[in-house]
Formats: structure tokens, C-alpha cells, sequence
């Protein structure tokens, strides 16, 4: 475990140092923050056909939505310190719908399938509706904005910096996009704030789409691969998996001062992720997925959310691994 714990963090300082000295060593720009919530001031191809179809029939009016929810509440009616917590989740679920919008777009007018560019032309509008509903949800918190953690900047950083369309797609559509629909599907059951449960179902059904177009599409382009640029993607997506990773679990003090438990949040994202990577299946010569993921009906899965997670006293083996990934956060480049 620790070998493995030194290669994931190894690959982790190389892909961060490249994504702060590359064009998007800004990422995020925090200039688009506001003090203020905005709405409250004013066969494959078929399927993916019907991924379009399905986003313009299901349009939703986000700053109305927004607005409805406030009025209908009265407002956002939480204690200051759970405030303090949900925003520390927020904040990450809204840069990351800017680095969605941004990937979004580039996949409308790069991929060659015009059915792929169709599907991924009508994300760009959803990304863009999630960002400034998300935003206005964060503004109407009241509190202080969060810095967003090193491993969750690293992470988008390369994922935006990369040319390759596959990586894209299978960082961005399934693992990215497979983890915010495991979160928001979370919070929304959890109840935790009235006007974010009334909000989440109308973000989640997209993320549902977003998903399909990484499984639709993938397999397509991973024929056109050879093993050894099959075994390059997996290196990379890897990498990026492993800085989501490690990003969740650097919110988990923030998820149980909402009263929530991680331990049923990662249930429901790994075991999301597992079905998405065997839909992949295996990277060409290897019995590998092209992600790493933890499947929840492995008989040694529980053991690995009790180590990671610890209801007792942590052990010796917990701290130093909690250790290790404090100190990454605080010295990867942000």
C-alpha cells in the first residue's frame, strides 16, 4: 500500500507542476465570484442524438429555479459553522462545473462525430447554467469563499491543459462527471438545506447526460488506439483519477460537520465509478480498467473505508497516510 500511496503521490507533483507553469496556472479565476446571488437580481448514435434532445425538452431556467427556492424557503436557513462546511463542498462542485463548461466546449468543436459535437454542444449550456446557479448558491451562503484544495486544482489544471480529446472524455464524462452526479445525488438525499435539495435533482438529471456521452462515445475512439497508447491513457487518467480522489477525501471533515458520512458518499461514488469502468472495459493486453476505482462488493472494501476513515482511534498506518496527504495539500503548487 505505501508503494502504491508514493507512486499515485509522484505522479501527482509532476502533473501539478506542469498544470501551474502551463496557460492555466490561474485556474480558477476568482474574479467570477460574486457578493451577491445574480437570479435573485434579475443504437450509439441515436443514443447520443437523444442526449440532445433530451437537454433541450428538459431545459431548465436556472435563476428562476434559484429564485423560486429562495422565496419558497425564505431564504438559506443554516447555523454559521454548517454554512462554513457546505461551502467548502460548493465551491468545488462550482469551479468544477467551470472546468466542465470549458472542456465542454472544446469537445463541440473538436470531436469529428457529429453526434458526439451535438451532445457535447448541449453540455456547454448546462456547465454554464450549473456555474452560475452554484455561484449564486455560494453567494447566498454569506460566508467567506473556501480556497479550493491543491490535489482539486491539479487535477483540473491538467485535465484543461491537455490536448488529448480521449483523456478528456474519460477524465472529465466519467470520472469527473460520475462523482459530481454520486455528490449531488448525496446532498440531495441528505436534506441538509431545503433550498439545495429543491436544486440538486435539475443539476443531477444533467449530469446523468453528461455521463452517457463518455460512455456512448468512448469506445468508439479507444478502438482507434493501439495498446501502448491504450497503457499511456490509463497512466494519465490515473493520475487525475487519484487527485479526485484525494480531493474528496480532504473534504470529508466538512461532510461530517454537516452531519453526513463520507463512508456512504464513497459507497455511492465508487461503486458508480465500477460500473462506469467495466461499461470501459479492460485496457488491451492487461486485466486493468483504464481508473482506478474501489468496488463496494469487493469482501475487502469496508476494511479499506474503516482504515481511510477511522470511527475509533485511528492507527499508526491511518495518521501516516493522513500525514501524507496533508502534506501534499500543503505543498503542491495552487
Amino acid at each position: 500500500m505505501y508503494r502504491e500511496i508514493a507512486t499515485g503521490l509522484g505522479r501527482i507533483v509532476t502533473l501539478s507542476l506542469g498544470g501551474r507553469l502551463g496557460r492555466f496556472g490561474q485556474w480558477p479565476p476568482e474574479k467570477l465570484l460574486i457578493d451577491e446571488p445574480l437570479a435573485l437580481l434579475e443504437e450509439r448514435t441515436n443514443r447520443l442524438e437523444r442526449i440532445y434532445a433530451k437537454c433541450t425538452a428538459n431545459l431548465w431556467d436556472g435563476p428562476a429555479v434559484f429564485r423560486a427556492a429562495m422565496n419558497r424557503h425564505g431564504g438559506i436557513q443554516l447555523a454559521p459553522e454548517k454554512r462554513r462546511a457546505l461551502s467548502h463542498v460548493i465551491v468545488t462542485l462550482m469551479w468544477g462545473e467551470l472546468g466542465a463548461w470549458i472542456i465542454s466546449a472544446e469537445l463541440a468543436e473538436r470531436l469529428d462525430a457529429p453526434d458526439a459535437r451535438m451532445a457535447a454542444s448541449s453540455q456547454v449550456f448546462d456547465e454554464a447554467r450549473h456555474f452560475y446557479v452554484l455561484r449564486d448558491y455560494l453567494a447566498a451562503l454569506h460566508v467567506p469563499v473556501p480556497k479550493l484544495d491543491p490535489y482539486f486544482v491539479a487535477g483540473v489544471r491538467s485535465l484543461l491543459a491537455t490536448r488529448d480529446l480521449t483523456i478528456k472524455l474519460m477524465a472529465m464524462q466519467i470520472l469527473a462527471e460520475g462523482s459530481a452526479q454520486s455528490i449531488f445525488r448525496f446532498l440531495a438525499d441528505s436534506e441538509i438545506e431545503p433550498v439545495l435539495t429543491e436544486l440538486l435533482p435539475y443539476i443531477e438529471q444533467d449530469e446523468a447526460r453528461h455521463v452517457g456521452l463518455g460512455v456512448l462515445h468512448l469506445p468508439e475512439r479507444l478502438t482507434e488506439l493501439s495498446p501502448r497508447q491504450c497503457r499511456r491513457l490509463q497512466r494519465d487518467v490515473y493520475a487525475i483519477g487519484d487527485m479526485f480522489g484525494l480531493s474528496l477525501i480532504s473534504k470529508v471533515e466538512h461532510y461530517e460537520a454537516l452531519g453526513l458520512d463520507p463512508r456512504e458518499l464513497f459507497r455511492r461514488a465508487d461503486g458508480l465509478l465500477t460500473t462506469l469502468a467495466e461499461k470501459l472495459g479492460n485496457v488491451p493486453g492487461t486485466n486493468e480498467r483504464y481508473f482506478r476505482t474501489d468496488d463496494p462488493k469487493d469482501p475487502e472494501y469496508e476494511k479499506k473505508l474503516a482504515f481511510l476513515f477511522p470511527k475509533a482511534e485511528p492507527s499508526g498506518a491511518s495518521r501516516l497516510v493522513k500525514s501524507l496527504l496533508s502534506l501534499g495539500s500543503r505543498t503542491l503548487p495552487v
